[in-house]
């Protein structure tokens, strides 16, 4: 019995944020209210508070369920490289990517949160740790780079913050825009994608200012 009871609270608790992912998609977070959750759920009120304490803490599961692995990713690359890192970077990009193409949870947390966010109390905390995961991928992606700059696999004139910065936002950017227009298969392109990022990134041409490069992370 308190094994059943146990997989129905888990139950409830998935059905809850899968209906903040529909109602966050289709009024924005700010105009959403916890009865409106509860209504999409076909749950009272109270069952949302016996998950989570208020809204904002219902935004944060719901972002923390499809969390994209880019981190974990980092972490495990950047403390065994190995003799391809540029390669496993390249495929660790691909994969996300794919993710984001083929995941319909994915693609309805991140639209929610590149699109129908107001930035209030609400959300605030969220997003800071989010800013604050998004600056330490930028500093584990400039060491793993710098790894593939020593190996030879990238030009020794490489600026390897600002390559993880470029890297970066063209992986943020396929993401806002594709979920923006949907006009091809993201996961079907996204090997294609990240081999045309890549192959700019092993010619990449000089500095045109020397010392020019990015303040917050070790340069390359």
């Amino acid at each position: 019995m308190a094994r059943r009871t146990k997989e129905q609270a888990a139950e409830t608790r998935e059905q809850l944020l899968d209906a903040a992912e529909a109602v966050f998609l289709r009024k924005g977070v700010g105009k959403t209210t916890l009865d409106d959750i509860a209504r999409e759920a076909n749950l009272t009120r109270g069952a949302v508070y016996w998950h989570f304490k208020d809204k904002g803490d219902l935004f944060a599961a719901m972002c923390d369920r499809v969390s994209l692995p880019m981190q974990a990713m980092l972490e495990t690359l950047a403390a065994a490289p190995g003799p391809d890192p540029l390669g496993r970077l390249r495929d660790d990009g691909a994969n996300i990517l794919r993710q984001v193409g083929s995941d319909s949870h994915t693609q309805r947390v991140f639209e929610i949160m590149m699109f129908r966010v107001e930035l209030n109390d609400t959300v605030q905390n969220v997003m800071a740790a989010e800013q604050q995961r998004g600056e330490h991928c930028r500093s584990q992606l400039a060491s793993v780079l710098r790894v593939a700059q020593e190996l030879g696999q990238l030009p020794p004139h490489l600026n390897t913050c600002l390559a993880a910065f470029a890297l970066n936002s063209f992986l943020v950017g396929c993401i806002h825009e594709w979920l923006e227009h949907r006009e091809f298969d993201l996961a079907e392109q996204a090997d294609w994608l990240m081999e045309t990022f890549f192959v700019g990134l092993r010619n990449a041409p000089p500095m045109p200012v020397a010392g020019a490069g990015c303040k917050a992370m070790p340069q390359g």
